[in-house]
């Protein structure tokens, strides 16, 4: 049974119907005043808690996750942040981190815009989610000034999102494919793995059937008694019980080079663009068309009636239907973040299993700056083209109308939540999306989100012979990030009332 009353909501939803969302990358200037500011914005949490079938859904919430050098900031002890994973006190952007991400090149650490080993120090992040403006600055003012509190936190940076509609920047619909955890109070949907809760959860079985390590505390530090005792130490407290990691990445999208490289991969022999075979190639990178609708379902062209809200858009798997990869490629984004039942040599259900211990729960959120006017809605009708293509003409026609500068950003605030930081993001990261001999493959990277340096290939798998596109570059470069802790509420009133 899950403590849902413990656990930060946003481990189950991703607040679909909150549009709006910010994040505050704050550092602790006043511990003491810190901690009291803790205590008063705890209210604004939304939790797991299950509420009533019939009640409405919340307009607002808030949600609290602690860097490591945040936590010690707060007065967690040395001993305490030792039983942390190494790869969450070290960081996301030192030591040989970066290489196993990928970060490399532009988006070495050195050439971000916060987080990095230059920019000040986070110690918290503070996500707000809002249906509207007028909520979110409301709850802005709730969470930052409760009681006109002086909260003891410096602001590093704010970061604002905006969600128009379920596509991402390069227009393919977002937010497919998510596992979630078995008690989690909304049902799951058709296909949808339903997974150990120790897989997001710790303190919870996972999927090698062990309990996902807890993070503890010296039980004399918890005088008040808000923790509860060790399952294996009598003499700790599990202060991580109900938590979990949270990964925090600003990855910018290149959308106007994307749609042209793949427009001159697709000409016509006159030199004429072909924008349907430019869709279908990128979608092929992809491994879903724009609307949503997998390739392994419908290989010749995007079919509204299997994307959109259709409850199986995700209802399917590869080693039955497509295991060579004719339809969906084997390189593709979506069979290289979830090859599902076709990995190699065990295209079976051991397969399944096995990338299910892979799994993150992603919480992303689209970021746009400056804000355009509104160019196109998504695609309405099968075969046509994603709004992005609009999108990036719009830019340049915003630019060159008024002066203003084309936005310099545009992309994905990703958020992810796992148990295991390395088994989880880092794996999918390093193993699955930047290996070259990923699944029987050998010289091929994540088209996608891959680090490709513009001598990237890309093989499609065909019969009797395979087409392979050359030259990739670099679509996605990170922008700043790190790991957090996202603590449960016990947890963070033991956190505001440490001495």
């Amino acid at each position: 049974m899950l403590d849902l009353p413990d656990i930060q909501g946003i481990v189950f939803t991703g607040y679909g119907h909150m549009p709006h969302s910010r994040f505050l990358f704050l550092d602790i200037t006043d511990r003491k005043a810190a901690q009291a500011w803790l205590t008063l914005v705890l209210p604004c949490i939304v939790t797991g808690e299950r509420r009533e079938k019939n009640s409405p859904k919340p307009h607002t919430s808030a949600h609290i996750a602690l860097s490591s050098p945040g936590l010690q900031q707060l007065g967690l002890t040395q001993d305490a942040l030792d039983t942390f994973p190494r790869e969450f006190t070290e960081g996301m952007a030192y030591g040989q981190r970066p290489r196993v991400l990928g970060d490399t090149g532009a988006s070495d650490p050195q050439n971000w815009q916060f987080g990095g080993p230059t920019q000040p120090e986070i110690h918290l992040l503070l996500a707000l989610y809002a249906t509207s403006e007028t909520h979110l600055e409301a709850l802005k003012q709730e969470a930052w000034y409760p009681d006109g509190a002086n909260h003891g936190l410096g602001l590093i940076l704010q970061q604002d999102s905006f969600r128009k509609c379920d596509n991402e920047p390069f227009g393919f619909r977002d937010g497919i494919g998510q596992p979630t955890l078995e008690g989690n109070p909304v049902p799951a949907a058709p296909g949808q793995a339903i997974l150990n809760p120790g897989e997001f959860l710790l303190g919870y079985t996972n999927g090698y059937d062990n309990l996902s390590p807890v993070p503890t505390v010296s039980a004399a530090l918890d005088t008040g008694r808000l923790l509860p005792a060790d399952s294996i130490l009598p003499d700790r407290r599990a202060f991580g019980l109900n938590g979990s990691f949270l990964v925090f990445r600003k990855l910018k999208q290149d959308v106007a080079g994307f749609w042209k490289y793949f427009e001159q991969k697709t000409l016509n022999p006159d030199g004429t663009p072909n924008l349907e075979q430019k869709v279908l190639l990128a979608s092929k990178c992809v491994g879903r068309w724009p609307s949503g609708a997998a390739l392994t379902l419908t290989p010749e062209r995007d079919d509204l009636s299997l994307a959109g809200d259709n409850p199986h858009i995700d209802d399917f798997k590869f080693a039955a239907t497509d295991l060579s990869g004719f339809a969906c490629p084997i390189g593709s984004h979506i069979r290289r973040t979830n090859p599902r039942d076709a990995l190699e040599p065990n295209a079976s259900e051991k397969a399944l299993i096995i990338s299910n211990r892979h799994r993150i729960m992603r919480r992303g959120r689209p970021y746009e700056t400056p804000l355009l006017p509104e160019a196109n809605s998504p695609p309405t009708a099968p075969g046509a083209p994603p709004a992005s293509i609009d999108r990036a003409a719009a830019a340049e026609a915003h630019a060159e109308g008024n002066g203003e500068p084309k936005p310099t950003e545009q992309g994905i605030y990703f958020l992810c939540i796992n148990a295991d930081i390395q088994r989880q993001f880092e794996f999918i990261q390093q193993t699955w999306a930047n290996n070259a001999k990923f699944n029987g493959l050998y010289d091929n990277k994540d088209p996608i989100i891959g680090d490709n340096d513009g001598t990237g290939v890309m093989v499609l798998q065909n019969s009797p012979v395979r087409t392979t596109i050359h030259d990739l570059p670099r679509f996605v470069e990170m922008r700043g990030g790190g790991y957090f802790f996202l603590p449960g509420l016990r947890a963070l009133r033991f956190l505001a009332g440490l001495p």
